[in-house]
């Protein structure tokens, strides 16, 4: 399946005239600084990325057809595929550095067109800007062309990324004036102009007024450890509009501004706040009898999962079923033990060629060859992500990116 075809510009003129005026008013888009944009000629933005349609945004808000790099998983189904075509978007697999897809964005620019990149790598879970990928510098020096910074303000406290259910709210998008590097322009340089036009803390912008219901709903993929008493998995939603940890029994109500306060106080904090406390390199400790078939003697657990079902992927975009079981993380490896006593399938780090989470559910490793994919209706993703990160790092093992 070639992924990777000639732009077809009439497509996402013909969709925009319908959904442009829709998305506009729908999402209470506003555009600032859109004079800032080169009317002719290429040249690439850098944005933040909160919201699962960024990419929609910034396209309704431009007139001028844009390129953008987008996750594969969009381009599974024939009928999206179409669409996320006709829209400028073209795939890369995410988590690490997809030559093919870096390749093409490199011909699209020397042809003439804008491109979009999201130097994060992916959307943040807590509202604020996640660091830059230090390849992004490598990419603007190759393409030589002006870049523009883009940040948008309210997009995610219109949907976080955690949340089961999108909210109503102002989103504004801000457009920089371009700016060219010069050749001996160091990494340095670029990134810290990149940090500086992108970042954003949508837990402390101003907001007139949100619509929406259950604010609570999905936040545990967020706090997988209670603020609290420190238990992992503690936290349940109660209500929508709450969440209780099931060991201390303490309760904390939530508001459409990702603010929580706990029962009883008057004060209202970010839930940014208590999201920064979830993860302390101490307390990321071995688990204790974790029911790992096989470890090595010295072999250590720090996360085992309840019940998660691993897919494959023999052929993209084909997924199948493998099975469902636990998954453990060693200081080595992951390791997927199936529930029906069948033969334990080992991961180890040096074969893992980066990591990524999809639909929020789903915990996938880039392999050689082939994807593990492991579903977690029962888990945190956000956990996984964090601390397999924080493990890999301890052991030595990098995973390079855009």
């Amino acid at each position: 399946m070639d992924l990777f075809k000639t732009p077809r510009l009439f497509s996402r003129n013909f969709i925009l005239t319908f959904i442009g005026w829709f998305m506009i008013r729908f999402f209470k888009l506003k555009g600032v600084g859109l004079e800032n944009l080169p009317k002719k000629g290429p040249y690439v933005i850098c944005a933040n990325h909160s919201h699962l349609l960024d990419p929609f945004f910034i396209g309704a808000l431009v007139r001028r057809p844009l390129f953008q790099m987008a996750s594969n998983e969009f381009f599974r189904k024939p009928l999206l595929r179409r669409f996320m075509w006709a829209m400028g978007a073209f795939p890369r697999k995410k988590g690490f550095s997809d030559i093919k897809s870096i390749k093409y964005a490199i011909g699209l620019v020397k042809k003439g067109h804008p491109l979009i990149i999201y130097p994060e790598g992916g959307r943040n879970w807590d509202g604020e800007t996640l660091p830059i990928i230090r390849s992004t510098a490598k990419l603007v020096k190759v393409l030589k062309v002006p870049l523009v910074t883009v940040v948008s303000r309210g997009n995610y406290l219109a949907w976080p990324r955690w949340a089961s259910k999108r909210r109503k709210s102002t989103i504004t998008v801000h457009f920089s004036k371009p700016v060219s590097f010069e050749k001996d322009a160091s990494a340095e340089e670029i990134v810290a102009h990149i940090e500086k036009g992108i970042y954003n803390n949508d837990n402390y912008t101003e907001i007139g007024r949100i619509k929406g219901k259950d604010p609570a709903r999905g936040l545990p993929r967020l706090l997988w450890r209670c603020p609290g008493c420190r238990v992992i998995d503690g936290l349940a939603e109660k209500d929508g509009r709450s969440i209780r940890c099931s060991c201390c029994g303490k309760e904390w109500e939530v508001n459409l501004r990702c603010a929580m306060r706990e029962r009883g106080s008057q004060t209202w904090r970010a839930i940014k706040e208590y999201a920064d406390l979830m993860f302390r390199a101490e307390e990321i400790v071995p688990v204790p009898d974790p029911g790992c078939p096989g470890l090595a003697a010295e072999e250590r657990v720090y996360l085992a999962s309840r019940r998660v079902t691993l897919f494959h992927e023999p052929r993209y975009p084909k997924l199948e079923r493998a099975g469902d079981g636990r998954l453990f993380l060693t200081d080595g490896r992951l390791v997927f033990v199936p529930g029906n006593g069948g033969e334990a399938r080992s991961f180890r780090f040096d074969a893992i060629l980066g990591r990524s989470t999809e639909k929020n559910t789903f915990f996938q490793f880039v392999l050689n060859d082939d994807i593990a994919r492991f579903q977690m209706n029962e888990e945190s993703c956000y956990k996984w992500e964090i601390v397999y990160d924080y493990i890999r790092r301890k052991a030595g093992h990098v995973t390079g990116e855009i």
